[in-house]
């Protein structure tokens, strides 16, 4: 009897790795946006003017309010301290007649002092005015007043006492 040959064993089939094929995506433009915004007229630079320090600002208060200075300086310098404490702790004000005032950014520099860029959206020309607060005097023509009546005090004529 004829014997087989043994043939040696057939190693395992090696795992092959493939890539995943992954087609390309397909990239569509978004469409426009329907609601754009518009700014209706372009910041304009604004030239350096006049800087108003303290004490003119307390003079033309004086003038606009017609009170004493020693009696406004008070109250405009709490005015302000109040103005600068809020603005720090990044506060939005609101102030009619002069508009709303944010803070944008804020930069600490030397010694706890502190660099502020505000922005200030002013009030439309109507807003803000009127009231008791208005201190602007009416620019219509200014109407007829009543006639005065001067009255002349006159003395009680004497009475006399009996005796």
């Amino acid at each position: 009897m004829a014997r087989k040959k043994k043939t040696p064993a057939k190693p395992a089939p090696k795992t092959v790795k493939l890539d995943a094929v992954v087609p390309p995506p397909v990239v569509t433009p978004l469409a426009a946006p329907t609601k754009t915004a518009t700014i209706s007229t372009p910041a304009d630079k604004v030239p350096a003017g006049e800087v108003v320090k303290k004490a003119e600002l307390i003079d033309r208060a004086v003038e606009m309010s017609g009170l004493k200075k020693r009696d406004v300086k008070p109250s405009v310098e709490a005015a302000m301290a109040v103005l600068s404490e809020a603005l720090i702790k990044g506060e939005e004000l609101n102030l009619p007649p002069l508009g709303k005032l944010r803070v944008v950014k804020s930069k600490d520099v030397n010694d706890g002092a502190k660099v502020l860029t505000l922005k200030l959206r002013t009030m439309k020309d109507s807003a803000g005015k009127g009231g008791k607060a208005d201190m602007d005097p009416p620019k219509t023509a200014p109407t007829k007043t009543a006639p005065t009546i001067k009255l002349e005090a006159t003395k009680p004529a004497p009475v006399k006492k009996p005796v």
